[in-house]
């Protein structure tokens, strides 16, 4: 199911809290569960311009943890970020962007050749 913001919680950058949000950025992430096992989530903000790219910079560093197994100090409050994708769409946009958006993320992006 898609997140959905309530007016008042969308009004401003969820990073900086101060400007008005330009793009939403979801996140796929494993994050620890209850029974200590590692699952998949999805997780979404809505930025502005200018946070943009810090948040991007610090997605990019939970790459590299995705593999680490669950620490025995971790809890599902706190725990390591693993980062496994993520996606930056603007908040408004038209049905052809939305429709050439929807057929990039249901393809494999793979072509079969007959060799």
């Amino acid at each position: 199911m898609a997140t959905k913001f309530k007016r008042r919680d969308a009004k401003n950058c969820f990073r900086c809290r101060s400007h008005s949000p330009s793009f939403r950025l979801i996140s796929l992430v494993k994050l620890p569960a209850e029974n200590r096992t590692l699952e998949s989530d999805c997780l979404v903000e809505l930025l502005c311009a200018s946070c943009l790219r810090f948040e991007i910079d610090d997605l990019y560093e939970g790459f590299a943890q995705s593999s680490i197994p669950m620490g025995a100090d971790e809890l599902p409050d706190v725990c390591l970020s693993r980062q496994i994708g993520f996606a930056v769409v603007p908040l408004t946009f038209c049905e052809r962007e939305c429709q050439l958006l929807v057929d990039e993320l249901t393809t494999g992006g793979f072509e079969l050749s007959a060799t």
